[in-house]
C-alpha cells in the first residue's frame, strides 16, 4: 500500500510542480555560487595561491643510487632460490635464501611442506633478459627480469619473472636473499 501511495503522490501534477521548482532554484543557486566565485565578490590577493607557505622546509630527494654491475653473489642467490623454491626440489635452502617478505611468516616447517607462497614452475633453464629497462643493481638491493624454460617433457610454456634481491648485512657477513618473486604479465612468451 505504501508504494502505491508513493506513486500515486508522484504523478500527481501538484507534487510534479513543486519538484520543478525546487529544482530550479537549487540550479539557480548553483550559477550564482558559481558566478561569484569565479567573477568577483572579493580581494584577488586571498584568492590567489599562497607563494610564501608557512611550515618546516620539504627536504630534498634522496640522491640516486649508483648503478653497478650485476653481483655475481647474487646471481648465484637467484640461480639457487629457483632452482629449489620455484622447482620445489630443496626447500629448505630456499628458505635460507629468502628474507621476510618472501617467506610470509612461514616457519621452517610449514616451508617444507611445499604449499608456499611462491609460484610453482618446473625449470630447467633460466634466462636474463631485461624488459624495458627494469633490471637495476645498485649496492645493497637489485632487480632481474627471467625467462624460465621448463623441461622438454613439461606441457608448460616458459614463463617471464621478475625477482628482486636485497643485501642483508655488512661486510664479511653479508649476505644476498630473495626479497620478491611474481609472475610478469604481458604477452606470451614464444615456446621453442
Amino acid at each position: 500500500m505504501a508504494v502505491n501511495v508513493v506513486q500515486s503522490a508522484l504523478s500527481s501534477r501538484r507534487v510534479n510542480r513543486w519538484i520543478f521548482v525546487v529544482a530550479a532554484i537549487v540550479l539557480a543557486a548553483g550559477i550564482i555560487a558559481i558566478i561569484v566565485t569565479k567573477v568577483g565578490g572579493g580581494n584577488s590577493k586571498s584568492s590567489a595561491e599562497n607563494v610564501n607557505p608557512t611550515g618546516p622546509p620539504i627536504r630534498q630527494l634522496e640522491a640516486a643510487q649508483k648503478n653497478i654491475r650485476f653481483p655475481a653473489a647474487a646471481w648465484t642467490v637467484v640461480q639457487k632460490f629457483v632452482r629449489s623454491a620455484v622447482s620445489r626440489e630443496n626447500l629448505a635452502q630456499s628458505y635460507a635464501l629468502a628474507d621476510g617478505n618472501v617467506r610470509g611468516g612461514f616457519t621452517l616447517k610449514q616451508w617444507k611442506t611445499g604449499n608456499i607462497p611462491v609460484t610453482y614452475f618446473p625449470t630447467s633453464k633460466i634466462i636474463r633478459y631485461n624488459f624495458r629497462n627494469t633490471n637495476f643493481a645498485h649496492p645493497r638491493d637489485a632487480a632481474l627480469n627471467l625467462i624460465l624454460i621448463p623441461p622438454k617433457s613439461s606441457t608448460q610454456r616458459p614463463g617471464a619473472y621478475l625477482i628482486f634481491v636485497k643485501k642483508f648485512g655488512h661486510g664479511a657477513k653479508a649476505r644476498w636473499l630473495v626479497d620478491y618473486f611474481g609472475a610478469l604479465q604481458g604477452p606470451p612468451v614464444p615456446h621453442p
